[in-house]
């Protein structure tokens, strides 16, 4: 009906506007460059350099907001509310802390999931993060850093003799310079909920279609009973150190 049409018409809108404000940038940042070589050339620029563009980025995305608004304004019915932005849900960051600051004896730890938030701004001790490039802690006073997850074990400090382990999928992990850090899953369980044999038999069955997918030659098959092998194997890996 007329809510579908609209849902659509803002997802469009939406999507409209990301990849102008990203090709406009991407244009500006590398000179015209082809576009593969324009994304070798922004990846090996220096930290500096790939910093100001971020911050060049986020200057545009403004300005393309309020061009955007401008231009749905003369074509969306009057009837129809503009779209909403990301960045208008987003807490104001809070000022970093200065040099020589004393560090804080707590991390401040917040953890998100598509269906709720285990922490919201909690004080922690620790935190554990199984990312991509290899397992990492998190304590108060850690540099700023933005890791991918992996399928793994998510350990939360909350104090001395107290932690709790959540099996996570996938996501993303980001630690500021004020000790506070947020993770972002896809999806989460606390470890002691996962059932040793029904894991057992995704590992099993994954693993069958694995060889099958593979002596077969469909690459598509292969690639999906991999992951799936991947996160089977994790999560028997989590239930063996939880024992």
């Amino acid at each position: 009906g007329n809510d579908a049409k609209r849902e659509e018409l803002v997802c469009l809108a939406t999507m409209a506007f990301l990849l102008r404000a990203a090709v406009s940038q991407l244009a500006r940042t590398t000179s015209g460059a082809q576009p593969a070589a324009a994304l070798r050339c922004l990846a090996a620029a220096p930290f500096a350099q790939r910093m100001g563009s971020v911050r060049g980025f986020a200057d545009e995305a403004k300005d393309t907001k309020e061009e955007f608004l401008a231009k749905w304004n003369e074509v969306a019915p009057s009837t129809l509310d503009p779209p909403s932005f990301a960045s208008e849900f987003l807490e104001k960051s809070a000022d970093p802390p200065a040099d020589g600051a004393p560090v804080p004896s707590k991390l401040t730890f917040s953890f998100y999931l598509p269906h709720e938030k285990p922490y919201s701004s909690a004080e922690v001790d620790m935190v554990l993060v199984p990312a991509v490039t290899g397992d990492f802690g998190v304590m108060p006073g850690h540099v700023p850093t933005a890791a991918q997850l992996r399928p793994g074990v998510l350990t939360v400090q909350e104090d001395e003799g107290t932690s709790k382990k959540f099996f996570v999928s996938s996501g993303f992990a980001f630690v500021h310079s004020d000790s506070t850090a947020d993770v972002c899953a896809v999806e989460a369980f606390p470890v002691e909920d996962l059932d040793a044999a029904t894991v057992e038999a995704g590992l099993a069955d994954y693993t069958a279609k694995l060889a099958s997918a593979t002596s077969g030659g469909d690459d598509y098959e292969a690639a999906a009973a991999q992951i799936g092998v991947e996160v089977y194997s994790a999560m028997n890996a989590a239930i063996t150190d939880n024992k």
